[in-house]
C-alpha cells in the first residue's frame, strides 16, 4: 500500500493512437524539473548547476527561474481531471472556495481547466482565474445548477493506444490523460502545464500508466493522481483477510479468493498512482476524502509549483522538414540532489 503527505513524490509504468505534436520555433523551449536532497526541496540552484541538452548535445541557457526563494514569472495552466464513472467525484472535491483560497490565491500565475471523464473526455472550462466561470465547470459536473448556472462541455477526442483493449462503456483514464494532454498543448503555449487527475484509479481498458505517460513527458507536463477510495479498498482487505484466517484448522476458500480479487483492485490503484513518478509529478493518497484533506493536497501542489525551476534556451530556426529533439535536464554533480522531471520533446 502507498502513502503520500506533502513532501517529494514518487511511484510506475505510451505510445497514443494519437500523439500530440509540440512545436518550437524561434522563441524559447523551456522545461520544468524539481530537485531534492532529502526530503527537502534544492531552492538555491543557480543555471551553473544544472546541463541543458537537445538530443544529447549541450545548449546554451537563455532562461533559467524557480527555487522556493524566488519570485515565480513563469504562468502555469492546471488541468483538473475529475472520474466522473459511477459514484467517484463526491461535491467536496467541487468546492470552488476551497481552490481559490488555497490555489489560485496562493499562484497568482495560475489558472485552471476542468475535465471530466468516464468512456469519453470532456472539458467544461479552458484555463482560468474567474470563480464564477470555475463554480459553473464543477455545477455541470455534478449536473446540478443549485450553485448557479451550468455549462455545455466540449468533447475532447480520445481513443486506445495501438494494440489495447476496451469493453464497451466503462472508464478510460489512461486515454484521458492523453486526450487532455493533447488539448493543452493546442492552446496558448505555456511554460509550464501540469495535470492532476483524480479517480479511484479502476482502468477499464487494458492500456497502461506508461501509455499515458510517455505522451505526457514528451509534452513536458507532470501527472498528479489523486486515489480516491484506497482507505475504503484497505479495510475490506483487511475484514476479508480476518474472515479467511478466522479458523486456521478450516481454511475458507471463498475469504481467500476474495482477498485475491481485493489486492487485484488494490494494485489497479498502485499503477494509476505510479502515473506520477513516470512523468515527474507525484501521487496523492488521502486516507479520507474530506475539505482538510483536499486542503492538504492543494498547499502542497503549492509548494510543488514555487519550488519548481524553469530552464530554457533558444531553438534553431525550423528546417525544411521539421524533426522531433528530445530536451533534457541534468545536475552539472550528483551530489547536489535528485532531479525529477526536466525532460520535453519539441518539433523543429
Amino acid at each position: 500500500m502507498f502513502r503520500a503527505g506533502i513532501a517529494v513524490g514518487v511511484l510506475l509504468p505510451a505510445l497514443a493512437a494519437q500523439e500530440p505534436i509540440f512545436r518550437a520555433g524561434t522563441t524559447l523551449a523551456t522545461v520544468g524539473f524539481h530537485v531534492a536532497r532529502g526530503k527537502n526541496y534544492v531552492t538555491d540552484l543557480k543555471p551553473e548547476d544544472v546541463v541543458l541538452t537537445e538530443d544529447g548535445e549541450p545548449r546554451p541557457i537563455a532562461f533559467f527561474e524557480g527555487g522556493a526563494t524566488k519570485v515565480r514569472t513563469t504562468t502555469v495552466d492546471i488541468a483538473l481531471l475529475f472520474d466522473i464513472s459511477g459514484s467517484v467525484i463526491e461535491e467536496g472535491l467541487l468546492d470552488t472556495e476551497l481552490w481559490k483560497n488555497t490555489l489560485i490565491d496562493s499562484l497568482p500565475g495560475a489558472s485552471m481547466a476542468v475535465y471530466g471523464f468516464d468512456a469519453k473526455l470532456r472539458r467544461f472550462c479552458l484555463p482560468t482565474r474567474d470563480t464564477q466561470l470555475l463554480t459553473s465547470a464543477f455545477n455541470s459536473l455534478l449536473k446540478t445548477n443549485r450553485r448557479g448556472p451550468m455549462l455545455r462541455p466540449v468533447n475532447v477526442p480520445i481513443s486506445l493506444p495501438p494494440k489495447r483493449k476496451s469493453n464497451q462503456g466503462g472508464t478510460w483514464i489512461y486515454e484521458s490523460v492523453i486526450g487532455a494532454v493533447g488539448d493543452m498543448v493546442r492552446q496558448e503555449d505555456k511554460s509550464t502545464r501540469l495535470i492532476i487527475i483524480f479517480s479511484d484509479g479502476f482502468n477499464t481498458t487494458t492500456s497502461i500508466p506508461e501509455d499515458a505517460a510517455r505522451v505526457a513527458r514528451e509534452a513536458g507536463i507532470a501527472v498528479y493522481p489523486v486515489a480516491l477510495g484506497h482507505w475504503k479498498l484497505v479495510a475490506k482487505i483487511q475484514q476479508a483477510q480476518q474472515q479467511a484466517n478466522a479458523d486456521p484448522s478450516r481454511p475458507n476458500d471463498s475469504a481467500q479468493m476474495r482477498v485475491g480479487q481485493l489486492q487485484n483492485q488494490e494494485l489497479e490503484i498502485v499503477n494509476f498512482a505510479s502515473m506520477g513518478e513516470l512523468t515527474g509529478g507525484r501521487s496523492f493518497d488521502p486516507v479520507t476524502m474530506s475539505s482538510d484533506s483536499l486542503r492538504r493536497i492543494l498547499n502542497g501542489m503549492v509548494g510543488l509549483v514555487l519550488s519548481e525551476y524553469i530552464v530554457g534556451f533558444t531553438p534553431d530556426p525550423p528546417g525544411d522538414k521539421p524533426a522531433k529533439h528530445k530536451i533534457t535536464v541534468k545536475l552539472a554533480s550528483k551530489e547536489t540532489g535528485k532531479l525529477t522531471g526536466g525532460t520535453r520533446t519539441i518539433v523543429h
